[in-house]
């Protein structure tokens, strides 16, 4: 079977930077399994996938602007730690939930605190870089029709919402 739209796919991967280190595998994180033509992947990542099938290798290199963006310094904020209600203990590293001014929700990044402010980053961790994803198709079926009402694969079980 070939991957079109309303195949679910399960792929082993090996996600690397423009340096040839790995950033994410599937031996580390489990197989990328996905419905195809629901707009859950990159879409340059999804159109290299399509009319794969079970075994086909495919080496895919994107540029920022194909994955995740450039870096964006307006996505760079100090914010004071009163800002940080409840949490005692803040460090590098540490990722929180903000809510825009406009209501949406954004994930950021902890990059530098002191005692007065907190240093938060919301770039996506790989915005700017230049990637390349090596891929196995392991796994290739038709879609229930419930993943395509849902618009996403269910796992083996099910799926349970």
């Amino acid at each position: 079977m070939l991957i079109e739209k309303n195949t679910v796919v399960s792929a082993d991967f090996q996600l690397f930077d423009k340096d040839g280190k790995m950033i994410d595998s599937s031996e580390a994180n489990g197989p990328l399994v996905y419905l195809h033509g629901a707009e859950q992947l990159l879409p340059a990542l999804e159109e290299a996938l399509s009319g794969h099938e079970v075994g086909d290798e495919l080496s895919v290199e994107l540029t920022p602007e194909q994955a995740f963006g450039e870096r964006m310094d307006a996505l760079v904020d100090r914010a004071p730690r009163s800002n940080f209600p409840g949490v005692d203990h803040i460090e590098p590293g540490m990722r929180f939930q903000t809510q825009m001014e406009d209501g949406s929700q954004m994930v950021v990044t902890v990059t530098d605190v002191d005692d007065q402010w907190v240093t938060v980053d919301g770039n996506h961790e790989l915005a700017g870089m230049d990637l390349r994803f090596e891929l196995k198709v392991a796994d290739v079926r038709a879609a229930s029709d419930e993943e395509i009402a849902h618009g996403h694969a269910h796992g083996p079980d099910g799926h349970h919402h």
